[in-house]
C-alpha cells in the first residue's frame, strides 16, 4: 500500500516524539540515582565556593530556588533539562513543518552527531549547550520580531556566564541572524560580538576556577552526592595528557566531524547550489573560530555535536519555504544515504563505548561480544 507524503511526514514527527520521550525518561532515571555524575554536576558550579567564577551562575540560581522553594537540586536540573529538550524538539518540528523537505535533510538531522546524539550518548547529554541550541532554534522559528532579537542577544550574553563554550559558536548565532533577517545588521552583530568578547575577557581575567576546594562538601550538605567522575574532580593537566595517550580516539573524533561536514556539503551542493560558496566560507571561518575549544577541552564528541546540529539548523533555514497548508516530504527515501547514516551511527556508538571505557579495546570487544554472542573475539 502506497503511503502518502503527509503520513510519512507525521510518521517522522512521531519518531522524533519517541526519541524525546526516551531522553526524558533516561534523565528522570539519572536524576534519581544515589550518586550523580557529569550531566548534573555541570549545572551546579556556583559562586558560593570562592566567589565569581566561570560557569557559576547556574548553580547559584539553583541554590536560591532550593533555599526558597525547597526543591531538590537534582529535581530542578531534571525539570530544566526536560524543558529545554522539549523546546529543541518542538522548534525542530516547527521549523521543518514550513520548509520544502526531502529525506536527505531529515536523515542528516537524525545523524549521530545531531538529534540522535542525545539518546546515543545519554551519559554526556543534557549539559548547558542545550540552552544554546534551543535559543538559536527559537530565534529562527516563526515570524521575525524585535523581541526575538533582544531575547537572542540577552540570552546569548547570559549564556556566557553559564558556560564559556557559547562564545566558540558565535559564528553560528550570527549566521542564524543573517539567514533569518536576510540582512547584515552591523550595529546588532557588532554589539553582540563586542559584548560577548568583553564578557569572555572578564571571565578569563577575573573568573575563578570551577572548584575552589569546597564545592563537593557544599553540595553534599545540599543533598547531592557525586560519582568519582564529575566536573569538580576534573583535572585539566591529566585530561590533556590522556588526550595525547588516546590520540587514535581523537583522530577518529576529528574524522567524524569532517565526515559530517562532507555530508552537509554534499546536500548543499545538490539542493542549494547557490549557497555552495557561502557554505565553504562559513565552514572555514567557523572551524577556525571553534578550534580553540578543541585544544582547551577533551569533550570532542560534544563539540562535534554542537557544531553539527547548529550547521544542520542553518542549512534547514536556507531551504525554500513551504507555502502550502499540508506538510509533507518530497521525493523517495535516499537508501544510500540512509545506509551510510546507519553505518555512521554504528561506528559512532561503538566509538563512544570505547571512549567511555577509558579507550580500552578489550572492553569494546567484550561489549560487542556480550551484545552479539555469536561473535567470539577470544577476550
Amino acid at each position: 500500500m502506497k503511503i502518502s507524503k503527509e503520513i510519512k511526514f507525521y510518521g517522522f514527527v512521531g519518531f522524533l516524539a519517541v526519541i524525546l520521550v526516551y531522553i526524558i525518561a533516561q534523565f528522570y532515571i539519572k536524576s534519581h540515582l544515589q550518586e550523580l555524575g557529569w550531566t548534573i554536576s555541570d549545572w551546579l558550579i556556583n559562586y558560593e565556593d570562592g566567589g565569581f567564577k566561570r560557569r557559576g551562575l547556574s548553580g547559584s540560581l539553583l541554590f536560591f530556588v532550593q533555599d526558597n522553594l525547597d526543591i531538590p537540586l537534582n529535581t530542578q536540573i531534571f525539570i530544566i533539562q526536560s524543558f529545554f529538550f522539549i523546546l529543541i524538539f518542538y522548534f525542530v518540528i516547527r521549523l521543518i513543518m514550513f520548509k520544502k523537505l526531502n529525506w536527505d535533510i531529515l536523515i542528516l538531522l537524525c545523524s549521530p552527531l545531531c538529534l540522535l546524539f542525545f539518546p546515543v550518548n545519554i551519559f554526556n547529554s543534557g549539559r548547558k549547550e542545550i540552552i544554546l541550541i534551543a535559543l538559536v532554534l527559537f530565534f529562527v522559528c516563526g515570524k521575525q520580531s524585535d523581541l526575538k532579537k533582544y531575547i537572542l542577544f540577552i540570552g546569548f550574553i547570559i549564556g556566557l556566564f553559564l558556560h564559556e563554550l557559547f562564545y566558540f559558536y558565535l559564528p553560528f548565532v550570527m549566521a542564524a541572524y543573517f539567514l533569518k533577517t536576510k540582512k547584515v545588521d552591523f550595529k546588532y552583530l557588532g554589539s553582540l560580538f563586542l559584548t560577548s568578547t568583553l564578557v569572555i575577557l572578564i571571565l578569563f581575567f577575573w573568573g575563578g576556577e570551577i572548584n575552589q576546594g569546597k564545592s563537593l562538601e557544599l553540595l553534599k550538605h545540599r543533598g547531592v552526592q557525586f560519582t568519582r567522575l564529575n566536573i569538580f574532580t576534573y583535572d585539566v593537566a591529566k585530561e590533556r595528557k590522556g588526550m595525547l595517550n588516546a590520540y587514535q580516539s581523537y583522530i577518529l573524533f576529528g574524522l567524524e566531524l569532517l565526515f559530517m561536514i562532507f555530508l552537509s556539503f554534499t546536500f548543499v551542493k545538490k539542493y542549494l547550489p547557490q549557497k555552495v560558496k557561502s557554505f565553504k566560507i562559513f565552514t572555514l571561518i567557523s572551524l577556525i573560530w571553534v578550534s580553540p575549544i578543541y585544544i582547551l577541552g577533551a569533550d570532542w564528541f560534544r563539540w562535534n555535536h554542537i557544531y553539527a546540529i547548529l550547521l544542520i539548523i542553518l542549512i534547514i533555514i536556507s531551504l525554500p519555504g513551504n507555502s502550502g497548508k499540508m506538510h509533507y516530504i518530497e521525493g523517495k527515501l535516499n537508501i544510500s544515504l540512509l545506509i551510510i547514516n546507519i553505518l555512521f551511527f554504528a561506528i559512532f556508538f561503538l566509538h563512544i563505548q570505547y571512549d567511555n571505557s577509558g579507550n580500552s579495546t578489550k572492553y569494546l570487544l567484550q561489549y560487542i561480544e556480550n551484545k552479539l554472542p555469536f561473535l567470539n573475539f577470544g577476550v
